[in-house]
């Protein structure tokens, strides 16, 4: 196998997106890795096009592992890397391979797909369609992937039901609701991939409670970026499950010498960042209880990750609204009604509001980036970093904290 040589290292950093793929009861399996080439013009050669391929996956074993949760990554291969080998530089327990659509089904490939198999990695089919060429490859295959936005869902059931005697497990692709995602069950698909777990299930009307005003006023109150422990404390201390859930998270902590017996005692224990993070995802966990951990932990990376960005652009106005803002940005699906409905009960500043509605401002900007990221919408994400100046490093940086706080806070 060819080796990379300093010179032929990109300069810039790409961008990663993580797309979670769930079960059928919307827990997190494995993860699909999806990058944007920090400068595709500065590759024009094959060769040099391979060095990028090798050091986007080292990357994705590097600064990505870590933010996994112990779960494999797909990760997407081109006919030349799996020609050459390229899987086989990284661990069969850390990546599932994907065959790309464009691949042809060579000889070359059949062998190069049962060398990996005889090292024990996972295989999959990227973007499906049956054709003859592949029967052989069938019993080498753990995983395949119908794309719901090509094929209908007549044509996925057909497709699962003539493998229905083997072990492949089949992965619906771009589920947008959760009306497609019953549809996807029903056809026999075992993972989803997509984020219709984070939009509402069934759009309700109703009231916030006076609990969950309580709850979203601890929330305006760690966002800023001084937390003012008292006031958060006065809060706590009128709410008896968050007063327990407090005691008992401090409490479990293996550095905690001495029992703790109060709220004020434990909040200033924490300190102001454990308790923000500790607060967003009681909130979260509170306020609807019965939704995929998951929906929970992208809430509180989209948060610490829009609260990064803001300390690196020319509007010192969001660094302290950034944070509520990403947390605020999912509320929708997490407590099924519409977001204008929730907004209109609270306290909110009108450069908040018109960022959450209707992605205006400089914090409208930054949400959006979080957002194409989460969808790979490599374009968008362009236009944005023009009109921010944010840069891949930057963003990367950003995220890859994002990603360690949360790590940090589920240990």
């Amino acid at each position: 196998m060819n080796q990379i040589t300093k010179n032929t290292r990109p300069t810039k950093v790409s961008v990663v997106a993580r797309q979670p793929i769930i079960d059928k009861n919307k827990q997190l399996f494995a993860f699909e890795l999806l990058y944007r080439e920090g400068d595709t013009n500065a590759f024009n050669t094959p060769y040099e096009q391979r060095a990028t391929m090798r050091l986007l996956s080292e990357q994705f074993l590097t600064l990505q592992k870590r933010n996994l949760s112990e779960k494999r990554g797909f990760v997407n291969f081109e006919y030349i890397d799996l020609i050459e080998g390229v899987p086989c530089d990284f661990s069969p327990g850390d990546i599932v391979v994907e065959i790309l659509e464009t691949c042809s089904a060579t000889q070359e490939l059949y062998d190069a797909i049962v060398d990996l198999k005889q090292k024990d990695y996972l295989v999959a089919l990227d973007d499906f369609v049956p054709a003859p060429e592949w029967d052989r490859f069938y019993p080498l295959i753990d995983f395949i992937k119908l794309d719901v936005r090509e094929l209908s869902f007549n044509q996925c059931a057909s497709i699962i039901r003539d493998f229905k005697n083997t072990d492949i497990q089949f992965i619906a692709e771009k589920v947008e609701d959760h009306k497609e995602f019953v549809q996807a069950q029903k056809c026999g698909f075992d993972l989803f991939q997509g984020y219709f777990y984070q939009k509402p299930e069934v759009i309700k009307t109703q009231k916030l409670t006076a609990s969950a005003m309580d709850i979203f006023k601890l929330s305006a109150l760690v966002a800023k970026k001084d937390i003012d422990i008292v006031k958060v404390n006065q809060i706590v201390e009128r709410n008896p499950a968050l007063s327990v859930q407090l005691l008992n998270f401090v409490n479990s902590d293996s550095r905690v010498s001495t029992r703790i017996e109060s709220t004020q005692q434990a909040l200033s224990y924490l300190g102001g960042d454990r308790v923000r993070k500790y607060v967003t995802y009681s909130m979260a966990s509170a306020l609807s209880p019965s939704k995929p951990s998951i929906l929970l932990r992208n809430l509180l990376i989209r948060a610490k990750f829009m609260e990064g960005l803001a300390h690196n652009v020319n509007d010192t106005s969001v660094s302290e609204s950034a944070y509520l803002c990403g947390m605020l940005s999912l509320i929708d699906g997490l407590l099924d009604m519409a977001l204008k409905d929730v907004l209109a009960a609270l306290t909110l500043s009108d450069s908040l509001v018109a960022a959450l509605i209707r992605r205006e401002g400089t914090l409208g900007e930054l949400l959006s980036i979080a957002e194409a990221i989460e969808v790979s919408d490599w374009k968008a994400l362009e236009g944005l970093q023009s009109k921010t100046m944010l840069d891949d490093k930057t963003i990367m940086t950003c995220l890859d904290q994002a990603n360690s706080w949360i790590n940090d806070f589920n240990s």
